[in-house]
């Protein structure tokens, strides 16, 4: 019994097929691979930014703290009181920064406004937290995205070969 071979336009249409199966892995899986990793990155650049504003208002609001007592340490050691336009002024420029009401800015108040900056302060130590965090997932994410890139480029290169390998073939059958 004779062993028989598919006829060699048969192996070239498989050949080609593979090639245009190449392709098709090669344009459609990992350019939309590669728009998913742009996305991610451009996420993490952004939580980068979020990360350095939220440093940025924590430290406005330990200078905000310094400059209210600074003010209250001379206001006491002088025996002289706070302006009313300053402290006025004062309690805006804390009120914009903190969430909530602004007591008055006395010594007997210290305590609360001190809460209220520390509060502030936390809420964005939280904030930078969850930024972070998400970052970690992203780098995951993206990790994840670049092995199975590699696993897809590493199949399209084989179906390439593979069916250039079949296309020729049939040159090299037509030399026996």
């Amino acid at each position: 019994m004779a062993l028989r071979f598919p006829p060699p336009w048969m192996i070239v249409l498989t050949g080609l097929v593979l090639n245009i199966l190449a392709i098709v892995v090669s344009s459609l899986v990992l350019d939309n691979m590669v728009v998913e990793q742009a996305q991610y990155r451009e996420r993490q650049q952004g939580n980068v930014y979020s990360i350095q504003l939220a440093w940025s208002t924590i430290e406005t609001l330990e200078r905000k703290r310094e400059s209210m007592l600074l003010h209250m340490d001379n206001s006491t050691s002088s025996s002289s009181a706070v302006t009313p336009e300053l402290e006025e002024a004062m309690r805006g420029q804390l009120g914009v920064w903190v969430s909530g009401e602004v007591p008055e800015i006395t010594v007997e108040n210290l305590s609360q406004v001190i809460m209220l900056i520390n509060q502030a302060q936390q809420s964005q130590r939280t904030r930078i937290d969850d930024f972070y965090l998400d970052n970690l997932t992203l780098s995951e994410l993206l990790q994840a995205l670049e092995e199975q890139m590699t696993l897809y480029k590493n199949i399209a290169i084989f179906l390439q070969i593979f069916g250039l390998a079949l296309i020729l073939a049939r040159d090299l059958a037509r030399r026996n």
